[in-house]
């Protein structure tokens, strides 16, 4: 069973893939409408031999080592490379598809400025670290503050800004 957490399914990346392919053996759980599951009372309804698999942020995967045996946790960590970045200035993220101009205040991310203005990305880490918010850039210079390095042409919403003053972006 796979036990998928995040602040809603319509963010969180492969969402619908999983459930299409495996049915009920998926749970997901919508923090911002469940909250967080009970890692302890997980831990006790499962089988004592069971392995459990963890990757996410240092809060969750702290929770999961409280609750699950230690030589049956094997965890992987959303950490991205330590950087100092500025807020950045403010820019202009144009939505080719839709025609709608989005503003980008410094100290906001693009991936949260675009899903004010009515178009949500999947989010997975955050951090820079998972690709799963990345998009096509048709024009404007993006500044990369991701650890993974997108292809020349795309980039990152929940860490990377702008270099100019307005991006295009294939949405």
């Amino acid at each position: 069973t796979l036990l998928y957490t995040g602040r809603s399914a319509r963010t969180m990346p492969f969402v619908d893939e999983l459930r299409r392919a495996h049915g009920d053996r998926v749970r997901v759980v919508e923090t911002e409408r469940q909250g967080r599951p009970d890692l302890t009372a997980l831990a006790a309804a499962l089988d004592p031999d069971t392995h459990v698999h963890c990757c996410g942020p240092a809060p969750m995967l702290a929770a999961a080592g409280a609750a699950f045996p230690a030589d049956r946790l094997h965890t992987e960590r959303f950490q991205p490379t330590e950087r100092a970045f500025g807020p950045g200035t403010a820019f202009e993220a144009h939505c080719a598809r839709s025609g709608d101009t989005v503003a980008v205040p410094a100290g906001t991310s693009l991936l949260d400025a675009l899903a004010d203005a009515g178009h949500p990305l999947p989010s997975g880490c955050r951090e820079g670290v998972c690709g799963s918010c990345e998009v096509t850039v048709l024009d404007g210079e993006p500044e990369h503050r991701d650890d993974i390095g997108a292809e020349r042409g795309r980039m990152y919403t929940c860490v990377s800004r702008a270099l100019t003053p307005r991006l295009v972006l294939d949405l």
